[in-house]
């Protein structure tokens, strides 16, 4: 029988436990004290935004010690199956961090827990089950608010990924290492670690990267891999057909060269492949393109001006909440019908990247529907401009923290922490 309490973190993609669960389990390692007293389990929770990488994303952070996968959670929330196995505490902490406020309470009466309960979210649901919950600034806890939730239930904290962060690098020794000349302007492409969006994503950003190359002068472009995305998983989208409902891309042939790896475009360009995320390489970055997601508040919190893209040319690549995903499966009509859906659905809000959500307006520029390559070419050609960048910047100086947000949760928590 465990003697320890256990500290149960619910989360939800690999974002998610990058970027929250990481820096809340760094900073409870820190603390003797805490690590004596709880036995600290992440469980993966469904989700449709998930990547499936979640676990090896919870693997790499020291202090988490069981991972619970996804079935296995669903197996034993629904049957009680292998519950046994984790010998979970009846006293403790359960917090959520990333996903449907839902789980973590059922799962609770599951186990026949009396766990506290915590949560850092913006979706609102299930609030009356929780002692806390913690929220990235005022717009979020007007939304709690209006739901009738009490608002000593909240409380605003700053966003858990801005602890997260991390400059492993300074910006000479980035550039240095690359070999990128004062005047020129790296440009880092980020399609993510959905394997979905990720397949079709790259050769699109390699015929932008082919066209844009054409059309400035001066400029370093790079893909930035995610560590959860495999080189088997890239050679593949290079075989993806060239144009997607009129959105094209570019595909090459996959090398390796003194340790680093680029992509043969047919036109003779080399795309060079980076490793290490933004911890290493962020402070060299001068402008990135990049999908809606966590990457795009990392990228506002280190000042790197982004254009994000939102193609909705492949609906079917694209996972949206609710029993309205199956509509594509209805025979013949279904794939027209959730474009129309999706189309609607990214109508009805008025900004796509979480930058532009948190302030209500538009921080970061986006494009969102079905789009052409000529267009975004085009836009990224305007955004390189040096007053475009300055501006960008500028707008960007917002995001930032006086207080750490996870210093502020462990505060509050105490002394259940």
């Amino acid at each position: 029988m465990n003697s320890r309490q256990d500290l149960l973190i619910f989360s939800n993609g690999p974002g998610e436990v990058s970027t929250w669960v990481q820096p809340v389990v760094e900073a409870l390692r820190t603390r003797a004290d805490l690590s004596e007293k709880f036995r600290v389990i992440l469980i993966i929770q469904p989700c449709q935004f998930g990547s499936g990488t979640e676990y090896r994303v919870g693997r790499t952070i020291d202090g988490i010690e069981q991972i619970v996968e996804k079935r296995t959670f669903m197996r034993m929330l629904l049957t009680g199956i292998g519950k046994r196995k984790y010998s979970f505490s009846r006293e403790g902490i359960i917090f959520s961090l990333g996903g449907n406020l839902m789980y973590p309470v059922l799962f609770r009466k599951r186990i026949r827990g009396r766990h506290t309960l915590y949560a850092y979210s913006h979706n609102p649901g299930w609030e009356k089950q929780y002692k806390t919950i913690f929220v990235r600034n005022s717009y979020v806890k007007e939304k709690y608010l209006s739901r009738g939730v009490p608002e000593e239930k909240l409380l605003i904290t700053g966003d858990l990924v801005y602890s997260s962060l991390k400059f492993l690098k300074q910006r000479n020794e980035v550039r240095e290492e690359l070999g990128i000349g004062k005047r020129e302007k790296m440009i880092a492409f980020l399609p993510g670690s959905r394997e979905y969006m990720t397949i079709h994503l790259i050769p699109i950003f390699l015929k932008l990267i082919d066209d844009v190359c054409d059309r400035v002068s001066g400029i370093r472009p790079y893909l930035l891999k995610s560590p959860y995305v495999s080189f088997e998983l890239i050679e593949k989208s290079l075989t993806v057909k060239k144009e997607i409902e009129g959105l094209k891309a570019a595909t090459g042939t996959l090398h390796k060269n003194d340790g680093m790896h680029h992509i043969e475009l047919a036109s003779g360009k080399r795309v060079y492949i980076l490793e290490g995320q933004l911890d290493y390489w962020g402070r060299g970055i001068d402008f990135a393109v990049t999908i809606p997601g966590t990457n795009t508040v990392q990228l506002a919190y280190r000042g790197i001006p982004a254009l994000i893209v939102a193609p909705g040319n492949k609906p079917e690549a694209v996972p949206i909440e609710g029993a309205v995903n199956f509509v594509k499966y209805i025979p013949f009509i279904g794939r027209y019908l959730l474009k129309k859906v999706i189309l609607s659905y990214a109508d009805s809000f008025p900004h796509t990247a979480l930058p532009n959500i948190y302030m209500n307006e538009e921080i970061l520029p986006e494009m969102v529907g079905i789009l052409k390559t000529d267009d975004i070419t085009g836009k990224i050609q305007e955004l390189l401009a040096d007053e475009k960048l300055a501006s960008i910047r500028e707008r960007l100086s917002c995001f930032q923290f006086e207080t750490s947000p996870v210093d502020v949760i462990l505060r509050i928590t105490n002394p259940s922490f």
